[in-house]
């Protein structure tokens, strides 16, 4: 099961993953230039997708983990450890991930907001840049836009864990 982390951390997915989606947010986020926008919200939601599915084998392994160790059976805590470390440049995308929110897109919001749900479950609020003031008046945006209670929750409980939870490596 761990081979398959390894391999995907030595070619740093991680890395790539992230640079996509930074140069791909740009394009759909510069309100300027608007040529190209069905094509790079394709890509972008194509690129959440793959974060996603990342996101939920990490908090999966994890997950295992711990109901391995709280039934006595043990766990590979070593590999789960392992798996948060090559994960965790991926803390880098959450102000992108809050940016995105306020999107008329329905399909970007849905694939951003469950990729930063999953993103502070996993790390909670240990990227400094999460709480600024950028990112406040997003989380502001939607809540104020967002009129369905489920949409509301979720991003509450982001905000909590980006405010209350610095020390991260959680899932639950």
């Amino acid at each position: 099961m761990f081979a398959a982390v390894q391999t995907y951390g030595k070619f740093s997915l991680v890395h790539h993953i992230c640079n996509l989606l930074i140069e791909t947010a740009t394009l759909c986020l510069d309100v300027d230039d608007k040529s190209n926008i069905k094509t790079a919200n394709a890509l972008l939601l194509l690129l959440l997708d793959i974060l996603h599915h990342m996101l939920i084998y990490t908090a999966n392994i994890i997950r295992l983990t711990l109901q391995a160790q709280k039934s006595g059976t043990g766990g590979d805590t070593q590999a789960a450890e392992d798996l948060l470390i090559i994960n965790k440049p991926l803390t880098d995308l959450i102000s992108l991930l809050i940016q995105l929110l306020p999107t008329e897109d329905t399909e970007i919001y849905e694939n951003a907001s469950q990729c930063l749900s999953l993103l502070v479950q996993l790390y909670g609020g240990d990227n400094m840049d999460s709480m600024s003031p950028e990112n406040m008046d997003s989380f502001a945006e939607v809540l104020q836009c967002k009129k369905e209670v489920k949409d509301q929750k979720l991003l509450l409980r982001v905000i909590k864990r980006l405010k209350f939870n610095p020390a991260g490596f959680q899932v639950g």
